[in-house]
């Protein structure tokens, strides 16, 4: 494993050593992560500000059209606490096994950013790419580097503003341990980044906050991917939000493998610029409950955006994504495509809209697609829709339910394959189409194994 993840060319930053800290939920909690931290007195303001509309905030309703499918009564909101702990690692073959299966070979990626229990525990780049002004950090050191920066777009979008929810208000008052990534104009990073957010069996709520920042025609790809080792229930509420400015190009790969006791809210939205193209990946392999809202603003001409989601919820799992595709200006082009595989007594929920305002009228082009695979008891719900306020759009949708088709499972038992077997490859052709856009090809067998793993459970 220590070859494996060989990090010579890549030493570790320096750190200090992290202070322990446990704290419920409170006012008390975010002035002691500013005091931790010793973070700038706009951000302590910040946060300060958002514990009181936290505090001022109900949870969602169950009439509320984003939470109708999906019971918050299960999310153990009496027991949610501030845990911020961990030490930096010698190297990441000290990582614990079952999250070292995540991380690519490190030749493969420009950097590695781990956090455990929202500390960070590991943090490496490669020199000549942080000599091209690139910064990939956790959170709480760039704000001392890179404050003005990190103000100038922190939470500035639709779902990511602290009063959207009462999730998004928690992220904004007691977030700890957050993923920074600012690319210089013109620059171009070949190799991805690749962050690591995890919690062990002391992790308590997670507040995880990303903010990725491409500048005008660069380049960057960030893989992020989540893992816990929990052995009773917590809450997630996170944060990503990403800027690509005019001309850049950026892919985001987000990644959830979460374990059974813990149940998720993930609010991410992207902000793309004229003749920006975001292209988007998401999968959901883990957590008890998971609700995501996924947004996209295509903020002037020539922004595109692509979307690929998959995921495969077994036993009682329960999946809930809402996306939103957000035309604002003409000559705009938005495409998803999300598949959901489910098995035993798991459910999905898909709510998309696609939104063309009335001044992205020309030129502009809008699909969404979400088919679904029933295995066993599961249950998917497919929702999409469209609000469209404009004319000269090319703009449709669609979405399938519908089970493996039995000539097909007879096909290749016919042939000598056990069932398990095979319909493990008639899954894996219907998920292929999402997989293959993940950029590493060990990321994407990596995945294959375990969608494979999950018929012999």
């Amino acid at each position: 494993m220590a070859e494996r993840y060989n990090t010579t060319s890549m030493p570790s930053i320096s750190t200090t050593t992290v202070e322990a800290l446990s704290l419920p939920v409170g006012a008390e909690a975010a002035g002691a992560i500013a005091d931790l931290h010793d973070e700038p007195d706009w951000m302590r303001e910040a946060r300060l500000d958002a514990w009181a509309t936290y505090a001022a905030m109900e949870f969602p309703r169950k009439d509320e059209e984003a939470w109708r499918r999906t019971e918050l009564s299960r999310y153990p909101l009496d027991d949610m606490r501030v845990v911020f702990s961990g030490t930096e690692l010698n190297g990441i073959e000290n990582l614990p096994p079952c999250w070292n299966y995540t991380l690519a070979p490190a030749n493969l990626v420009s950097g590695v950013l781990v956090h455990c229990n929202g500390a960070r525990t590991h943090a490496t780049m490669r020199p000549e790419i942080a000599d091209q002004g690139v910064v990939f950090a956790d959170l709480h050191r760039a704000l001392r580097t890179h404050g003005d920066l990190i103000r100038r777009y922190w939470m500035k979008g639709t779902t990511t503003r602290p009063d959207f929810n009462k999730f998004t208000a928690l992220n904004a008052a007691l977030w700890h341990g957050g993923t920074f990534i600012h690319v210089p104009a013109g620059v171009n990073i070949a190799r991805p980044f690749q962050s690591l957010i995890s919690y062990d069996a002391d992790g308590g709520t997670g507040l995880h906050h990303t903010l990725v920042v491409a500048e005008a025609g660069s380049r960057v790809t960030l893989i992020q991917d989540r893992v816990s080792q929990d052995l009773r229930s917590a809450v997630n509420a996170e944060i990503v939000e990403i800027y690509a400015e005019a001309g850049a190009r950026v892919r985001y790969i987000s990644l959830q493998h979460w374990g059974h006791h813990r149940y998720s809210v993930s609010v991410q939205e992207a902000q793309v610029a004229q003749n920006a193209n975001m292209v988007w990946v998401t999968g959901s392999m883990g957590g008890g409950m998971t609700k995501e809202f996924l947004r996209t603003n295509l903020n002037a001409t020539q922004a595109r955006s692509t979307m690929a989601g998959f995921s495969f919820p077994y036993d009682h799992q329960h999946v809930d994504q809402s996306t939103y595709q957000h035309h604002k200006a003409p000559n705009t082009y938005s495409d998803l495509l999300f598949r959901n595989v489910l098995r035993d007594r798991a459910q999905t929920v898909f709510y998309g809209m696609i939104r063309i305002e009335t001044e992205a009228g020309g030129g502009t082009e809008g699909y969404q697609e979400n088919n679904n695979l029933l295995l066993d008891d599961a249950r998917a719900r497919a929702i999409p829709g469209l609000e469209i306020i404009a004319n000269d759009v090319r703009c449709g949708h669609g979405a399938t339910v519908s089970r493996i088709d039995p000539e097909e499972l007879f096909y290749l038992q016919a042939r000598g394959l056990p069932r398990p077997d095979a319909e493990s490859l008639i899954v894996q052709g219907f998920i292929r189409p999402i997989i293959e856009r993940v950029p590493l090809a060990h990321m994407r067998d990596r995945l294959e194994e375990e969608i494979a793993e999950r018929f012999w459970r």
